[in-house]
């Protein structure tokens, strides 16, 4: 029996993944064929994710008190703010700047260096000392960094500057957002403190979204792949991470989502034609290497 539940928690995982994976392959779609902004997509895609996760937790008994509970004490509301404002707004804003500027696949793995960042982050703000796993951890997740933005020539770049910038800066945000919920997730179910964060989140945002007449000019398809990112990508995505850890470690719930640039990668070349070199690949690979390397604690997960 147990092993029949860590087998549905490795499928749920490597499922959420795959489908925030998919779906950056659909943005960077939109964004390369159509005048859709990123700022506008992601104001949609976390509003429409973060009311489709509030009302999922108002249907559990478990969870259904706790929707408002947590705006009662003023630790938890101020905590709120701040995951939804400085840790889900960035990092989901500069993820998809990422896509637009450059692609999918560079935007994924610059992303997945959070765990490197958020190490380096605890050797400046709290003067840890890392072990030589974690140095190593460094010093591999650079390297990849550096052969998948030269494909090996260091003299030059091989994708935007504003995509490595943007990339990098979503790196830095998933570190706010992997630190700042986690005395709510001690508390409060993932559902609701993931779909307040994206509800909160995508509040700045909306008013762009609301005046982008470029969603009125799309086809069919390209409205299918904006429902696809909004609901596939982000509600469907969401629920199964969140159900994966129903039967999974958070450590093997976040190895399990590399599969996320992987499949980023891949869907990127099937689909887009995008061409990785043998460098560039072998780059992601270091990069997404890093998390084995990692102990990671409980985080709110969604990209």
């Amino acid at each position: 029996m147990n092993n029949t539940k860590k087998q549905v928690g490795i499928l749920f995982a490597i499922l959420g993944a795959s489908c925030w994976g998919i779906s950056g392959v659909a943005s960077q779609y939109l964004f390369h064929h159509t005048a859709v902004q990123p700022v506008s997509l992601v104001g949609l895609r976390l509003f429409v994710g973060g009311v489709l996760c509030l009302l999922t937790a108002l249907t559990q008994s478990s969870s259904r008190q706790l929707v408002l509970g947590i705006w009662q004490q003023k630790r938890t509301r101020n905590r709120l703010l701040l995951f939804s404002l400085f840790g889900f707004l960035p990092s989901q804003l500069s993820y998809f700047l990422s896509i637009s500027y450059g692609n999918v696949a560079t935007a994924a793995a610059l992303q997945f260096l959070s765990p490197t960042l958020t190490l380096i982050f605890m050797m400046i703000a709290w003067h840890h000392r890392p072990n030589r796993l974690e140095a190593l951890a460094i010093v591999i997740s650079f390297s990849g960094t550096i052969l998948l933005i030269t494909n090996g020539n260091l003299s030059m770049f091989v994708v935007s500057i504003w995509a490595i910038f943007w990339g990098l800066m979503s790196g830095v945000g998933q570190v706010a957002y992997s630190l700042l919920p986690k005395p709510l997730l001690k508390e409060y179910p993932t559902s609701v403190v993931v779909g307040w964060g994206m509800l909160l989140g995508s509040l700045p945002l909306l008013p762009a979204s609301f005046r982008d007449h470029s969603f009125y000019q799309l086809t069919n398809w390209q409205w299918a792949n904006v429902l696809f990112i909004v609901i596939v990508g982000t509600f469907v995505a969401c629920l199964c991470y969140i159900n994966s850890l129903k039967f999974l470690s958070a450590t093997i719930a976040q190895i399990l989502g590399s599969f996320e640039p992987l499949t980023a990668a891949l869907f990127s070349v099937l689909f887009l034609g995008q061409n990785l070199g043998l460098v560039e690949v072998l780059g992601i690979l270091l990069i997404v290497s890093v998390v084995l390397l990692q102990k990671p604690q409980r985080s709110a997960h969604a990209s």
